[in-house]
Order: structure tokens, then sequence, then C-alpha cells
């Protein structure tokens, strides 16, 4: 009886194609960096007048860039394998946390040179910028939540700071196109924050959206 059971079970089984996951993730990141896209531009650029390319080309926006981009690219190595039933990985959500304390101490080093200068933490955008980035970053995470529901996570909640991790990367790598801040400390310290928040975010909701 159980052997039948077992062989009607299988007899409905069809193949994955190899990655299968991988491309979904990858595809979901597209689509919400595609809104995320003209999101920004909408509401960036048209509505509070920030214009595209604040800071392009400084040697503080290849820094940015580069400092936002690791954090998109390091949720993008976690959440394929949080996202299976036995999943395991630690090293992406290391990897961020030495970088965070070494854009920190980078930072600090820089402000100290600075003579502690308010302008270079606080710069003209302190108080928004956080903001501005979980908003977007946020199209990234619903698309990645919404592709990750599929799926059956060993951990929810480690599935959705992944999935924001991811988010808050490559939603601020498109917000620092539209910020004109050059400051060290600002990035250590206000980009992180909006980050921060991103993945905070994905947590609270993977623990829920991602149930199975």
């Amino acid at each position: 009886m159980t052997d039948e059971l077992i062989n009607r079970l299988a007899a409905d089984l069809h193949p994955v194609r190899p990655r299968t996951l991988e491309r979904r993730i990858l595809a979901a990141m597209a689509l919400g960096c595609a809104i995320t896209v003209v999101g920004a531009y909408l509401f960036l650029d048209l509505t509070m007048g920030r214009p595209f390319g604040g800071a392009y080309g400084s040697p503080m926006f290849w820094t940015k860039a580069g400092y936002t981009l690791a954090f998109g690219l390091l949720g993008l190595a976690a959440a394929p394998a949080l996202a299976r039933p036995h999943g395991r990985i630690v090293w992406p959500f290391a990897a961020a946390g030495l970088l965070v304390v070494l854009a920190l101490g980078l930072g600090t080093m820089g402000w100290m040179h600075q003579g502690w200068a308010r302008e270079e933490l606080m710069g003209r955008t302190a108080m928004v910028c956080p903001w501005l980035i979980t908003l977007t970053g946020l199209p990234v995470l619903l698309s990645l939540l919404l592709a990750l529901r599929s799926t059956a996570p060993r951990s929810p909640t480690q599935a959705g700071t992944a999935a924001g991790l991811v988010a808050a990367g490559f939603g601020a790598l498109v917000y620092a196109f539209y910020c004109g801040e050059t400051g060290m400390m600002f990035m250590a310290v206000w980009y992180t924050l909006g980050m921060a928040m991103t993945v905070a975010l994905g947590t609270v909701i993977g623990r829920f959206a991602l149930r199975w």
C-alpha cells in the first residue's frame, strides 16, 4: 500500500531545470530594479528636483556605488541557499558586517582629518537619506519576497533577511545616482542606516510572508 502511494506521487513529478531557483531570484531582482529605476526618476528627479547624476563621476560616487553594490551581491549569494529547506549560509552576512566596520573605520579617519566637521557627517540630506534608500529599495524587496513565496526556506526570517540585503544594496545603488553628498562618513553612517532599515523590513516581512 505504501509503495503504491509512493509510486502514484512519484508519477506526478516533473523534472526541474537546473538553476531554476537562481533564475527566478534574478528575474525578480531585475523586475524590482526596473521599477526602482523608473520610480526613482519619477519621485526623486521630477518630484524632489534631485537631478540624475548629482555627484556622478566623482571618487565618492564610485565609492558609494561599490559599497552598495557589494551588499546587493552578498544578498544574491545568500538568497538561493536560504530559499531551500536545507539551506544554511553565513559568510555573506559576516562579510556584510565586516564591510560596515571597514566603512565606519575609514569614515571616522576621514572625519578626523576634516576636524570633525559637521558637514562631513551630516551633509545636507542626513535626515532624509535613510528613508529614501529604504523607499528606493522597496520594489526590489517586494518583488523578491513574492518570488520566494513559491519556495520552502528552512528559515523564513533568514530568507527575508537575504531578500532585504539584495534590496538594500541595489536600492541604495540607484539612490546614489541622485545623491550629491561626497562625505565618506556620511556614506558610512546614513547609507548604512538606510540599508539596515531595508534589511530589517525584509526580515520582519519574511518571517510571516515566507512561512510554509
